[in-house]
């Protein structure tokens, strides 16, 4: 089964009518549309209506660890570097309110920008965010991410944003809002064929994998956070039919005194199971 979360009817209506999904009239605490294969609930906006939203969908529908959570919606970015109606692919979400960082599984999209977005409680305008780093801003992804991560594999929870302003989240024209969904369905379609793909392919086992990552990351002092990144690249070599464990072994008589250098041999290694 596949799930979608959005926060907005305006997000949710294209989506709606591609899929043909039919409202479940037997459901009044959200709005949920569905065919024999995908559900759809609109959660309203921010993070914890998101979470509930999820929850409420993942149960109400007795969810297995195999099926599917993508998170559709819109957001923000103070980078012109992208088009307005951009999809980006979400590889690292930041809960702007608690510092706590996620990290989605992004083996789909070959050709989708991936790019770090950023969970605020409250809208982010122009004024607000200082920094000269690009960034991109949403209200929901965090929720999902909790959401997700007690139900699904990793893998199979995805979040994908689609540029809708640059800061400037007032008086959008809701017509344009539609159409930028309506223009990424056939990559929509596309990810979540791959996605099932994927899970067909999750049999495979990865723990001699997680084994060798881990005695790696204590050797060479690599940080929790690099150990997931890792493990993640690891994965994804393993999907490809290349031999992460001899790279891995490698790099495991390597010995790292300082902390740049332990970023460097991290970076090797990333590098060589790409």
């Amino acid at each position: 089964m596949v799930f979608i979360v959005t926060a907005l009817m305006l997000e949710a209506s294209p989506l709606i009518e591609y899929f043909s999904l039919k409202k479940d009239m037997k459901i009044n605490n959200y709005q949920v549309y569905k065919n024999s294969d995908i559900a759809l609930v609109i959660s309203g906006v921010g993070k914890i209506k998101s979470a509930m939203a999820a929850i409420y969908l993942l149960s109400t529908f007795k969810s297995k660890k195999e099926d599917i959570l993508i998170n559709i919606g819109f957001c923000g970015t103070n980078s012109l570097k992208y088009a307005l109606g951009e999809l980006i692919a979400i590889n690292k979400v930041k809960d702007m309110d608690t510092g706590k960082d996620y990290y989605p599984d992004v083996y789909f999209g070959k050709n989708i920008p991936k790019e770090t977005l950023c969970c605020s409680s409250k809208p982010i305008f122009k004024e607000d965010y200082k920094e000269d780093k690009d960034m991109l801003f949403d209200m929901e992804s965090v929720g999902i991410m909790e959401a997700g991560q007690k139900f699904l594999y990793t893998h199979n929870t995805v979040i994908l944003k689609i540029i809708s302003d640059f800061l400037t989240p007032k008086d959008l024209d809701k017509e344009m809002l539609k159409d930028y969904i309506k223009n990424n369905i056939p990559y929509i379609v596309e990810i979540i064929d791959e996605l099932k793909n994927l899970n067909d392919s999750s049999k495979i086992s990865f723990e001699e994998e997680e084994r060798a990552v881990n005695l790696l990351c204590e050797s060479l002092n690599f940080t929790e956070a690099m150990k997931k990144m890792l493990f993640k690249e690891v994965k994804k070599s393993k999907l490809k039919g290349l031999e992460p464990l001899n790279i891995l072994n490698d790099f495991s008589c390597r010995e790292v005194k300082i902390k740049k250098e332990g970023k460097r041999v991290f970076e090797q290694i990333i590098e060589k199971l790409k």
